[in-house]
């Protein structure tokens, strides 16, 4: 693992090729027009899929990387910079380069998962067409669309994407072998967002998972004694669990 940015190398060539078509299939069979791919340090997939796109570029943070990513590609599809502190809309809008039309991709350094995640996912005014994540087996599974039980991650991702796990990938599959699994997922836009004003769907989420055990019912309560503002929850859905609950269940609690 990195010492600098605590990384595992994959080094498992079927995984590797895997992982290259299903971005080719993504790319041509969408008509996309841009793939960013963020943080390829030792570029195991760079070299497999800088050519799918003539609109490629990459967004890496360690600089010791120069030499080997300008061995690929030209300067000017290098981006060094901290993702967190990047703003990628600009970098698109420089290249004239349609959010909508663009495919973004990552390895996940597992530590810095849910700041990632907050930062594009936070607030729902980027456009991309969609994601393809390498992360955490266990993050991978509560996140996916098709999971019944629902956290707040889960909610928040699954508001404007649909979310579809692809593949576990073993930690024998990297160099050095981390100490859990890992899977790939799919982030792909919804066509029809879910009628639910985003911010009052946050609110409703920081305000209710932190007791996610309990039902609705019993969350009010505990809210009250502290004095804080809760939503009317409908007498339908008061004995029901945060993961229980459907996007209707939702709609009904915030859009009242």
């Amino acid at each position: 693992m990195s010492t600098y940015l605590w990384q595992n190398f994959l080094v498992d060539t079927k995984v590797k090729t895997y992982i290259a078509d299903k971005i080719k299939q993504i790319y041509e069979d969408n008509n996309l027009n841009c793939i960013i791919e963020i943080w390829p340090w030792k570029w195991a997939i760079t070299k497999k899929i800088y050519n799918i796109s003539d609109n490629f570029f990459v967004i890496e943070k360690d600089e010791t990387m120069k030499d080997h990513l300008e061995w690929i590609l030209d300067k000017a599809q290098i981006i060094f910079t901290d993702v967190l502190e990047s703003d990628i809309d600009k970098e698109l809008k420089k290249r004239n380069i349609d959010p909508t039309s663009t495919l973004i991709i990552w390895n996940l350094p597992y530590y810095i998962t849910s700041p990632i995640f907050r930062k594009f996912f936070g607030n729902w005014d980027q456009k991309y067409f969609g994601w393809f994540f390498m992360i955490q087996d266990e993050v991978g599974q509560k996140i996916q669309t098709e999971q019944n039980k629902k956290s707040f991650l889960r909610w928040l991702l699954n508001y404007a994407y649909h979310i579809e796990y692809k593949k576990t990938v073993w930690a024998k599959c990297f160099k050095p072998a981390p100490k859990v699994k890992s899977c790939l997922v799919q982030f792909q836009e919804k066509e029809n967002k879910i009628d639910i004003d985003f911010q009052k769907l946050f609110e409703f989420l920081n305000l209710y998972s932190q007791f996610s055990r309990k039902t609705l019912w019993a969350i009010d309560k505990i809210l009250q004694k502290q004095n804080k503002d809760t939503f009317k929850i409908p007498e339908n859905l008061k004995k029901k669990r945060l993961e229980e609950l459907s996007w209707e269940n939702i709609k009904k609690i915030i859009n009242q």
